[in-house]
């Protein structure tokens, strides 16, 4: 072979070589600037029986999200008792999440706001060394805990994305002639809110509501439940339970389907270009209790957190309401990952 024949060939070679480190070099850093660094903090039953199971799909769909480095998880009371709802994150993150991800044990009342927990602890150990993006897809507590002891951690908090809130007057009806959901999360730990609505103006914490209004537009159906069953061991896993959640929705409310509520969440981070959002002031009021008509037992007045146009020195929240006709394929496609 001749010298001009082996240059030729060396110098493809090179430039096959050079173009190969090229394109993982700029494959790199993109996934470095696409990736958020998350915390979890989640109030998981995923149980047959009738048992809510959107803490589920939430983490089966950030666990299926590459643009998310999930930094720990943390337990919280909520739609089950903290032991059950401790038990059951465990469980679905030793079968589904990332190897060595870390569960943390938090708060198991609302009483318990500003008690140091296990979940506490790590949450606020990691934000000494880091920046993170919160997503709250129960009762505050333990987040609320972090802030309320160590004020100066929230400076590191990219966000706080919660499953809470409401437009003054909204009332969060799936039957027109129903009881009105509670804003459960918001309901359970009031005082734990106030303290983040504190921390967006004291420590300029970002805080991001997903409410129900946003949620009450996405849909679960019973033929995407089956989608999922045939199609990854998540969907396996998760079948049964969101079968009778479905079951319980057709008693209740007449739908062979559920919306999804803690999927936005993850959804405002990994997909947020598909959610349309508004920055509104956010402030928790005393008002009569919209569900007296059909809950007579309860109290006459409760409160609310209300996002509104009005209130000059009230915090800003970034109010999310509509998702857009995209949104519910892009979290059926993360959930039937394997």
């Amino acid at each position: 072979m001749n010298k001009t024949i082996k240059a030729s060939i060396f110098k493809s070679f090179l430039i096959v070589t050079l173009l190969s480190l090229s394109t993982w070099f700029s494959n790199t850093v993109v996934q470095a600037q696409e990736t958020s660094d998350i915390w979890i903090d989640t109030d998981p039953s995923v149980e047959t029986g009738g048992r809510e199971v959107d803490d589920g799909f939430a983490l089966i769909q950030a666990f299926n999200s590459p643009e998310l480095d999930i930094r720990g998880i943390s337990t919280v009371f909520g739609n089950a008792p903290l032991k059950k709802a401790h038990s059951i994150a465990l469980e679905i993150t030793e079968l589904f999440g990332p190897p060595g991800l870390e569960v943390f044990r938090g708060a198991a009342n609302a009483d318990e706001l500003g008690t140091e927990t296990a979940a506490s602890r790590a949450l606020a150990n990691i934000l000494r060394t880091q920046r993170l993006t919160v997503l709250a897809l129960g009762p505050v507590t333990n987040i609320a805990t972090v802030l309320r002891n160590h004020p100066e951690l929230g400076k590191n908090i990219n966000a706080i994305v919660a499953v809470a809130g409401r437009r003054p007057g909204q009332q969060f009806l799936t039957r027109a002639d129903g009881l009105p959901h509670r804003d459960f999360n918001f309901e359970l730990d009031a005082n734990g809110f106030q303290i983040l609505l504190e921390s967006a103006i004291a420590s300029e914490v970002p805080l991001i509501l997903t409410p129900w209004e946003i949620s009450s537009k996405v849909w679960i159906t019973k033929a995407d439940i089956e989608h999922f069953q045939q199609s990854s061991p998540a969907g396996e896993w998760l079948y049964q339970p969101a079968m009778d959640w479905i079951e319980r929705w057709e008693k209740r409310y007449g739908k062979s389907a559920f919306n999804p509520y803690d999927s936005l969440a993850v959804g405002y981070v990994t997909s947020r270009k598909l959610l349309t959002c508004e920055e509104l002031k956010g402030s928790i009021r005393i008002l009569p209790n919209d569900r007296l008509a059909f809950a007579p037992t309860e109290s006459a007045k409760k409160p609310y957190l209300i996002a509104s146009k009005e209130g000059d020195f009230l915090p800003k929240v970034l109010y999310c309401f509509k998702p857009s006709g995209a949104f519910t394929d892009d979290l059926i496609q993360r959930l039937l990952k394997r």
